[in-house]
């Protein structure tokens, strides 16, 4: 029996070869154009007219990855998937999701592969943005989502693309989402503050953000009072976090990151 096993899923479409998400491993290694080479590596192949992202998800670290491979959790990649589709059900936009591949060696998961459409002219809200006419935008844009029972769990401003439409307005367009929350009924008041406070790091940009949001959802101004203070405290957190990284040993504990390649 055979310490490697995979599993694939793929929708048909005419510009992709049938055999693509199959062959990943071998494509992924020797073609494409990569656009992110960090923990994870993101490739952009050209299939006929269609251009094709694939992200490559690490090894998870051992407890993740033991949860992943009992079925305590669903592996990122395919849930990366599932939430695109749901999401795009509900009537919002992100890249349209095409395949996944997921790799097991010796019953743990190994690396996997989320396939989707290019995303083509749309940009990172970015950690410097200041148009306040943007992120009054986007304040209104995020009391929808959550209004819709819909909460990225990792909405910083590298996950939130947009463009500007025709008629002047923004358009949003989100990614890496892999750690979502879908479900019915919307996010309450005291269950969006944790979402909230990642957009933004600079305290009068967050607090208008915030009032925004507040507005359009019948909040009341308090409420930007609680997400500026986990603002800070996440700050602390992650300063900490940053500190034990360099511990000795701590790389047992963390993700395992792909070879950056040149």
């Amino acid at each position: 029996m055979s310490d490697y096993t995979y599993e694939i899923f793929q929708l048909a479409h005419e510009d992709i070869p049938l055999d693509f998400v199959d062959n990943l491993p071998a494509r992924f290694a020797q073609e494409g154009t990569i656009i992110h080479n960090a923990r994870n590596q993101i490739k952009v192949f050209s299939c006929g007219a269609l251009q094709v992202n694939v992200k490559k998800f690490c090894i998870p670290p051992i407890v993740n990855r033991i949860l992943y491979s009992i079925g305590w959790r669903i592996p990122k990649a395919k849930k990366t998937f599932m939430n695109a589709e749901e999401i795009i059900k509900r009537g919002f936009d992100t890249p349209k999701p095409l395949g996944y591949r997921i790799e097991r060696n010796y019953g743990l998961i190994d690396y996997s592969y989320f396939v989707s459409e290019q995303i083509q002219n749309a940009q990172p809200i970015g950690h410097q943005c200041t148009d306040k006419e943007l992120i009054r935008a986007l304040a209104h844009y995020t009391a929808e989502l959550h209004q819709a029972g819909l909460l990225h769990k990792d909405y910083t401003p590298g996950n939130i693309l947009y463009r500007k439409t025709a008629d002047g307005k923004f358009h949003f367009i989100l990614v890496d989402i892999n750690r979502f929350r879908c479900r019915k009924k919307p996010f309450g008041k005291w269950e969006v503050i944790n979402n909230l406070m990642q957009p933004f790091h600079d305290d009068e940009l967050l607090k208008f953000f915030v009032l925004e949001y507040a507005a359009v959802r019948g909040f009341g101004e308090e409420l930007y009072k609680p997400v500026l203070w986990m603002r800070h405290l996440r700050n602390t957190y992650d300063a900490t976090k940053r500190a034990l990284k360099k511990l000795p040993g701590a790389y047992i504990f963390l993700n395992k990151p792909l070879k950056k390649e040149k």
